[in-house]
C-alpha cells in the first residue's frame, strides 16, 4: 500500500494496514491466511503472508486467458467447508468476534491441495463480545 499521496487515502491505507495486522496476529486457524510480518519502506506498507500456491479462487475458477482449473464437486465442497469453518472461527472462537464484510473469490486463497485460506482483513470489524450485531 502506498502512503505517499496528498489526499485522505493514506490515512485510510494506514488504518486498513493497522487493522489487518491487529486482526491477523490474533487469529490462528487452518483456513485463515497466516501473517508472518509487516514493514514499511519508501512510503509503502507491506504485509508478508504465507504463500498460497494456487492463488485466488477467482483465478482458479476463471483463470487468465481461459486457463482455468476444473474443480470437481468434492474439491468445491472442501473449499466451501473450509471457508465456513474460518467464518465460524472468526465469529465464535476469537476473543473478539471478527466480521469479514468482504468475502469474495479474490479473498479466498488456495494452497497446493486446494485448502482455502480467507484473506484481506483490511476492513474487517472487531466486535465486542456483548455486541448484538
Amino acid at each position: 500500500m502506498s502512503v505517499d499521496s496528498g489526499d485522505d487515502i493514506p490515512e485510510l491505507n494506514r488504518k486498513s494496514f493497522e487493522n489487518e495486522n491487529r486482526t491477523l496476529t490474533e487469529v490462528r486457524h487452518r483456513n485463515v491466511i497466516k501473517l508472518y510480518g509487516f514493514y514499511s519502506w519508501k512510503g509503502c506498507l507491506y504485509l508478508v503472508y504465507e504463500y498460497a500456491e494456487r492463488g485466488s479462487l477467482k483465478m482458479v475458477l476463471y483463470g487468465v486467458e481461459g486457463k482455468a482449473d476444473v474443480l470437481g464437486w468434492g474439491t468445491r465442497v472442501k473449499i466451501v467447508q473450509g471457508i465456513a469453518h474460518a467464518i465460524s472461527h472468526l465469529h465464535n472462537d476469537c476473543s473478539h468476534q471478527i466480521v469479514h464484510p468482504d468475502i469474495t473469490l479474490s479473498n479466498i486463497l488456495l494452497d497446493r491441495d486446494f485448502v482455502p485460506r480467507l484473506s484481506d482483513f483490511g476492513i474487517a470489524r472487531l466486535l465486542s463480545s456483548d455486541s448484538s450485531n
